[in-house]
């Protein structure tokens, strides 16, 4: 069952309207808040508020803070006016108070969908934006290519005219004038005509001017004219490339030599020397051999751990009110630490007790009542916890050797209180063999040896009480 918060605060003015709910010391991010025009409902396990207002109020201006262990729901009033009772008095009747509830339930419901369905539309509209503005994006950039396109087209077809406009002896200045300025380093003037290159081709022209008579058809000086072009090209590829054929030949060459030489110097150098390679085990995984390694133990712990925790009370078919989960050990154990976090030591010891009487085997349950005792100063009681859980925690492994450590803690504690200092001592000194490092039981211990000498009242500090694994 829930327990209803009753001591809440609220104010009012004309406009606003301000409740204050006790935190309980429940962590902000699990307490669940749902406020409508006419209910205002917090849970957070195991407690719970609600309330039916008597007007309505604007939720979307609802405003909600968490401060000082307080839940601050600050609200705004539809109708400006003093209420002076903010309960709606129809609340009271159970009938009408389901009404209610479930009226808040169905619009608020219907807020959310909304919400989402918004949130949908939104991110829609944000998509088509951005998918808009890539396709600009994209247009833009096409455009851009294109205008550059259009704009090597023009300078082509300028070219072109003006070659057109040309005679014979221009073209061939310009065409010997692009040659050599191809070949020329960039610091070097484009004005600048490789004479070579120009008196080889000139050369070339002369020969085939020659061999072409001046009173031959029409037909022949066309041949005339193809022949001279066929020879521009083979000219302008020699002056491009005329190391090509040479390289390739004396690549191959060199590439036989070197191929040669590899097989002279294998055998020459003879048979290999011998030499030694380190070769480096990997650690072995277990710290000890099989036969003296504790799984076997290890294995039976655990089973014994897990069996003890899933233990569940048979339901009674008289007992109508105890709730599934009312059954479990496990909830049981967690409503318990719940119980002591916020201080409340009497509860969480009914709680242990009750879950250990589902599962008297479960270490962890003992040792945490016997904490609880201590804080109550009953420590006879948790010297016998802190011995039954002991008993339980075998077989004695490393998995639950820090659960023995603070047992052992625990009851030399409880000891401590009752005057026992000896049998105190020897448990103190038994859980620093188990945790060696631990400087806290060291400082115990030394505490015990000095007031044990002296013979007088030791009253050593009480270890955390955590929750026990």
């Amino acid at each position: 069952m829930p327990i209803i918060i009753k001591d809440f605060e609220w104010s009012e003015s004309e406009g606003k309207l301000d409740i204050i709910v006790p935190q309980k010391g429940i962590k902000s991010a699990n307490i669940d808040i749902m406020v409508t025009p006419l209910y205002v409902k917090v849970n957070y396990s195991p407690y719970f508020f609600e309330l039916h207002l008597k007007k309505e109020i604007d939720d979307s201006k609802t405003r909600i803070v968490f401060e000082d262990n307080m839940v601050k729901i600050y609200l705004i009033k539809v109708s400006p006016s003093i209420w002076d009772v903010i309960v709606n008095p129809e609340a009271k009747e159970p009938s009408k108070r389901r009404e209610l509830v479930s009226s808040a339930f169905q619009y608020y419901e219907k807020k959310v969908q909304d919400d989402v369905e918004k949130r949908k539309q939104v991110k829609a509209d944000q998509n088509k934006i951005a998918l808009r503005t890539a396709m600009d994006q994209e247009s833009q950039e096409k455009d851009r290519i294109e205008s550059v396109k259009q704009a090597e087209r023009d300078k082509v077809a300028q070219e072109m005219d003006e070659w057109q406009s040309m005679d014979d002896d221009q073209r061939e200045k310009r065409y010997f004038k692009s040659i050599a300025t191809s070949k020329q380093p960039e610091n070097e003037c484009e004005d600048t005509i490789d004479t070579n290159a120009v008196a080889v081709v000139s050369e070339e022209i002369k020969q085939t001017s020659e061999t072409v008579p001046a009173t031959e058809p029409d037909n022949k000086a066309l041949s005339a004219a193809e022949e001279r072009a066929r020879k521009f090209e083979k000219i302008k590829h020699n002056l491009a490339n005329p190391l090509k054929l040479e390289d390739k030949s004396n690549s191959k060459k060199e590439k036989k030599v070197t191929e040669n030489k590899k097989k002279d110097d294998v055998w020459s150098k003879g048979p290999r020397k011998a030499t030694e390679i380190a070769v480096s085990f990997s650690p072995r995984y277990f710290p000890s051999a099989a036969r003296e390694s504790l799984a076997a133990e290890e294995e039976a712990w655990i089973e014994k751990n897990i069996r003890a925790q899933t233990v569940v009370k048979p339901k009674d078919a008289k007992d109508t009110d105890t709730k599934d989960e009312e059954r479990n050990p496990m909830w049981l154990s967690d409503k318990a630490g719940a119980f002591y976090k916020m201080g409340n030591f009497p509860a969480a010891v009914n709680a242990y007790s009750e879950a250990i009487g589902i599962s008297p085997f479960l270490p962890k349950l003992y040792i945490n009542r016997a904490s609880c005792y201590i804080l109550l100063s009953l420590f006879e009681d948790a010297v016998t916890d802190c011995t039954r859980a002991l008993d339980l925690l075998t077989p004695p492994v490393d998995a639950n050797r820090l659960s023995r450590v603070r047992t052992l803690a625990k009851r030399g504690s409880a000891l401590c209180q009752l005057g026992y200092l000896d049998k105190a001592l020897e448990d103190y000194q038994l859980a620093s063999k188990l945790s060696p490092e631990d400087e806290g039981l060291k400082s115990d211990i030394q505490t015990l040896l000095s007031q044990t000498s002296g013979n007088t009242t030791a009253t050593a500090a009480v270890p955390d009480v955590a929750v026990a694994t």
